[in-house]
């Protein structure tokens, strides 16, 4: 597997367990016991390393992205702020991408947003979509609206983005939070012709008529 194609499905990982209200039990446990022994012969390796040596850091970081893909957040941000805090640690690839992550996965959205903004300043090109994605999701959950609507307009326009249930969802519920109640009939009629089961669409669709009929 690429190096790319795994840190895609770790984003995707995290954006799933955000939005499902069984978070606890989304990670199988073959999975789990197969990453712990990873992360177990990760740190027997670590223990013959100087914390000081580039080795070192690098050993951290596969141990913090194992943590974000058996979605272990607390865990992971842990060992990403000693990484941060490390010699070799601030100049390794993607640092404030798993940070956003893992600060996204223990719902600290403020850090969250801090590390998706210097994500996007330093790693433009990286995991765009998903990283986009992520930082809306922390601005929705965080209240602020107008700003995850900001992101994933920019995130839609790249070539690769999908507007999937996340997207129509997230833009629904923050136009209706707004007050921005025609653009909301717009994307949900769209929604809904995608995704009829939704709940938070059908529900977001009464209240729209309700209002609209005032």
């Amino acid at each position: 597997m690429s190096k790319h194609l795994a840190i895609f499905i770790i984003g995707t990982q995290i954006l799933l367990a955000c939005a499902s209200a069984q978070k606890e039990g989304a990670v199988s446990a073959n999975l789990e016991t197969q990453v712990r022994a990873d992360i177990k012969g990760i740190d027997q390796q670590m223990t013959d390393v100087r914390p000081e040596d580039k080795r070192y850091s690098e050993l951290l970081l596969q141990k913090a992205k194992l943590l974000l893909k058996i979605e272990s957040f607390k865990e992971a941000s842990l060992v990403l702020r000693e990484l941060q805090n490390s010699k070799d640690g601030r100049n390794l690839e993607h640092l404030d991408h798993y940070l956003g992550s893992a600060y996204l996965g223990i719902n600290d959205y403020d850090n969250a947003i801090v590390h998706f903004r210097k994500s996007d300043n330093v790693d433009r090109d990286f995991e765009s979509v998903t990283r986009k994605k992520m930082w809306a999701k922390a601005y929705f959950e965080d209240e602020k609206y107008g700003q995850a609507l900001g992101i994933l307009g920019r995130a839609s326009k790249e070539k690769n983005f999908e507007k999937d249930l996340f997207y129509y969802e997230t833009v629904v519920v923050s136009f209706y939070r707004i007050k921005e109640y025609k653009r909301c009939q717009l994307v949900l009629e769209e929604g809904l012709q995608k995704f009829p089961e939704s709940l938070v669409l059908k529900e977001t669709s009464e209240k729209i008529n309700q209002v609209l009929q005032r």
